[in-house]
């Protein structure tokens, strides 16, 4: 009976620790820690990558060499460290000396993307002023019967670049800077290897003075064009003893007046539109892939979302 229970304890210290083994092992099972929840009812696990609320979600799930894009209108939920070990209960008594200062976490980063696959460029920028390419995601949404548009615009690389961009999401860039206007959007989805931007930068203070321009000019046509309307209405006819009529005379000031004040506005005009032409940022988009360099035409700007 003595040497059973000395064993006992033995025993309950080797089960304990084989329990604590395989807690360990089937949180560090190497699936991954995070899950994205499909809106069909699927489930995804693996690491996530990146997740860009209104384009996509990236996640690179065990087994396989390239990371998983999943269209955002696909996604239901993301779970960022779903399967991440749990901290422990026991609260850790004193560091002691040399433990003074406390350990910050270290973010870790998703594997970077690898050139060569579709959409993925090492990128350069020719520009006579430094410029910054910002890369877009657009929402779109509409409360009653209003709708709205949400983008989320952030840098990913200042002139002269030379950096792998990863363009595989589908989302749009733009081209733009300190005192530079925001060029046209463009897409790098289709292209891989090197791609060059030749970037003409616009004016801002150009495009603001075109806009003022162009609304003063506006409204002194307008205005100039109301008096001499004016100075025509106000001729009034007169009648001889006879009864025949006789034109009245026009107001020669103000028809004058209004003539020189319609010439100022219309130049004024001509100038702010001429001006705001010549503010644009125009972007040139050159792939090194294929047969010579490919140029590539942005897309209209999109004047109902404030986009010129």
């Amino acid at each position: 009976m003595h040497s059973w229970l000395q064993r006992t304890p033995l025993r309950l210290l080797a089960a304990s620790a084989l329990l604590l083994c395989s807690g360990a092992a089937a949180a560090d099972d190497g699936l991954g820690n995070d899950e994205v929840t499909l809106k069909n009812g699927g489930m995804l696990r693996g690491t996530l990558v990146s997740s860009e609320p209104g384009v996509a979600v990236k996640l690179l799930i065990a087994g396989e060499k390239e990371a998983r894009v999943v269209p955002w209108s696909q996604v239901g939920d993301v779970e960022p460290n779903k399967f991440a070990p749990k901290p422990s209960a026991v609260q850790p008594g004193s560091a002691g000396p040399g433990y003074a200062q406390p350990v910050m976490p270290t973010r870790v980063e998703g594997p970077a993307p690898a050139l060569g696959s579709p959409g993925v460029v090492r990128l350069h920028i020719d520009s006579p002023a430094p410029v910054v390419v910002r890369a877009h995601a657009t929402a779109y949404g509409q409360v009653g019967a209003y709708g709205f548009v949400i983008d989320a615009a952030r840098p990913v690389c200042a002139s002269p670049c030379d950096k792998v961009i990863d363009g595989s999401l589908g989302q749009d860039f733009t081209v733009g800077g300190s005192g530079v206007t925001e060029s046209r959007r463009f897409g790098l989805s289709g292209m891989t290897g090197d791609v060059q931007l030749n970037v003409s930068p616009g004016s801002q203070g150009l495009r603001v003075g075109g806009a003022w321009l162009t609304i003063l000019g506006g409204t002194a046509a307008i205005s100039g064009a109301v008096l001499m309307v004016t100075s025509v209405a106000l001729t009034t006819p007169t009648f001889n003893s006879n009864g025949t009529e006789t034109p009245g005379k026009t107001n020669g000031g103000l028809l004058g007046a209004g003539a020189g004040v319609t010439a100022v506005g219309g130049a004024m005009l001509i100038g702010g539109i001429v001006a705001l032409v010549a503010s644009k940022t125009s972007v040139e988009v050159h792939s090194g892939s294929g047969s010579g360099e490919l140029p590539v035409t942005g897309r209209a700007p999109r004047y109902w979302a404030g986009e010129f």
